[in-house]
């Protein structure tokens, strides 16, 4: 039986600054997801690990950054193979040749940082390992395509470790130019007769009912929380092969501290809106690990403006993290705002069309007579207009 860790995507040193009193905790968080990595692969008693890329969030973390990682990793309890991606290139100047972390993890007994393109034999010579370290943060060649063809062997498992888009994995269409740089072939499992293919650069672990997974093919997502695609993060694999050609039972383990929740985009309506968000908050069971995203837009007076700020911050003492965005929420401006404009008669007639309600309204004479009486049936759209209104008068 052979066993290990699959892990990829720390991004050390990466920061939020949307998260507002608890953006400063965030580069810590993923620091201590790493630990958490090396603590289960002790429990597990696992043979090696693998780190498939973006150990850090850049290819020049801050000296700190390097110094915390290189402690990490001089801790690793069995061998680590290590490769760099997209994020953190293998470039000249970049993390892995500067001397405050080269030089702190050189010598280091489990510690295996490929430098180019090569085959390694693991565990005692059980298993090979092709390393496949990314090179440019964007190129179009496949740096798995040097592994040779080859059928699965009955001796010896066969392992690549690699860092990008594993071709068709991505259905989305906001993900195809993402998918074109850094790409893996999605025959690469079959064609080199791999038992299992590790990837880094998605950040949530692929499920067993994945096309990819069929294929030996799997990202093991980021151990913490952090962008958009993390809906499964906050984890790492535990990969076991009974024997070479089997197939690798694959079980993810959570390591990460928070969880994500992203709300999308919530309109809010006429005079509900913080309710709408109570509401929300209110579904999350454990607020204390909960990272909060939404985008919040709509029309609101300066009562409900006022409420929702008090609401963002008490959201932000209940939660782990709020990256909350209201820059689209429009405030209703008063009459006596538009008193001070002075406004001309065409102006004013206008004005009176937005506020006016369709069984008010003449619309003799308007053009688009249907347009207007579509939205003017309904208060929140002719809220917005008159708010549009009163930006467009004041030039904002």
């Amino acid at each position: 039986m052979l066993s290990f860790i699959h892990t990829s995507d720390w991004h050390l040193g990466q920061t939020n600054r949307r998260l507002g009193p608890r953006a400063g905790d965030f580069s810590q968080w993923r620091l201590d997801a790493a630990r958490r990595v090396f603590e289960l692969a002790a429990e597990k008693k696992v043979d090696f690990i693998v780190v498939a890329g973006d150990v850090f969030d850049s290819d020049t973390p801050s000296p700190a950054t390097m110094q915390a990682a290189a402690q990490i990793l001089r801790d690793a309890p069995v061998p680590t193979y290590i490769i760099s991606g997209n994020h953190d290139p293998l470039i000249e100047g970049s993390v892995w040749f500067h001397p405050t972390f080269s030089d702190a993890i050189s010598g280091v007994k489990n510690i295996h940082l490929s430098r180019a393109s090569e085959t390694l034999q693991v565990n005692n010579g059980d298993a090979v390992l092709y390393s496949c370290p990314v090179v440019a943060k964007h190129s179009r060649e496949d740096s798995t395509a040097w592994i040779p063809d080859s059928a699965r062997s009955e001796n010896q498992a066969r392992i690549a470790l690699a860092h990008g888009g594993w071709k068709g994995y991505w259905q989305s269409a906001e993900y195809s130019d993402a998918a074109a740089l850094n790409s893996i072939d999605d025959k690469t499992a079959s064609r080199c007769g791999l038992d299992y293919l590790a990837l880094g650069d998605y950040h949530s672990f692929t499920p067993a009912n994945h096309p990819a997974a069929s294929e030996r093919t799997y990202y093991s997502g980021t151990p913490e929380v952090s962008a958009r695609d993390d809906a499964r993060a906050g984890h790492v694999l535990l990969v076991e092969i009974e024997k070479p050609g089997a197939i690798p039972v694959v079980t993810p383990h959570a390591v990460g501290r928070a969880q994500s929740f992203n709300w999308g985009e919530i309109r809010l309506q006429t005079g509900d809106g913080l309710s709408t968000l109570q509401t929300r908050l209110s579904e999350i069971e454990n607020t204390e690990t909960a990272i909060v995203r939404g985008k919040i837009s709509g029309v609101v007076s300066q009562s409900e403006w006022r409420d929702l700020n008090e609401w963002l911050n008490d959201l932000r003492e209940k939660v782990l993290g709020a990256d909350v965005d209201f820059a689209k929420i429009l405030t209703e401006p008063t009459v006596e705002d538009f008193l001070s404009l002075r406004l001309e008669a065409p102006e004013q007639h206008l004005l009176g069309v937005l506020d006016a309600p369709l069984e008010l309204l003449n619309l003799n004479g308007i053009a688009d007579r249907e347009i207007v009486a579509n939205w003017s049936r309904d208060e929140a759209a002719r809220r917005e207009a008159r708010t549009l209104f009163y930006q467009l008068l004041r030039g904002e």
